[in-house]
């Protein structure tokens, strides 16, 4: 699988390409520095601070431009780009190894919460980078970075 192979369009979606990878009973198929249960973490973190607010936020300027323009970038192309062993900056470290059905009921509750969210047009948290997006185009944003997540499981 390289990185077009998959490609999440929402959040249902990434929910589904999530539970397969479940089904499939793979715990760690990550190569490189990043592993499985830090991944599901990380996207669940993603998630949960667009709901309740970013520990830290890249400068005013920076959200007021390039961060909005790499946004549009990415929604313009369907999928994101991002450093993947990079962590949320001020969210707490992940360990490399866990409980992977508790890192998965994690990130199904922070899809699943999200998802209310945009639906119930409850008010979304800037993104750390992005400053404030539509709600439909953060939860795209969203899928998108879990789509590269899962990409890379089989680089």
């Amino acid at each position: 699988m390289n990185q077009t192979d998959l490609t999440l369009v929402d959040l249902p979606a990434a929910r589904r390409a999530l539970e397969e990878l479940r089904n499939q009973g793979s715990h760690n198929p990550m190569a490189g520095p990043v592993s499985l249960h830090q991944v599901l973490h990380h996207c669940a973190q993603s998630l949960e601070y667009g709901l309740r607010g970013f520990p830290q936020l890249k400068p005013a300027w920076f959200r007021a431009s390039i961060g909005p323009l790499a946004a549009r970038v990415f929604l313009a192309r369907g999928r994101l780009k991002h450093g993947l062993d990079a962590p949320i900056p001020g969210a707490p470290e992940i360990p490399r190894e866990g409980d992977i059905a508790a890192a998965y009921t994690r990130l199904f509750a922070a899809i699943d919460s999200f998802e209310q969210a945009v639906l119930g047009k409850t008010a979304l948290q800037p993104h750390f980078a992005y400053g404030t997006v539509a709600p439909a185009d953060y939860a795209r944003l969203q899928a998108y970075h879990i789509a590269e997540h899962l990409n890379a499981l089989h680089r």
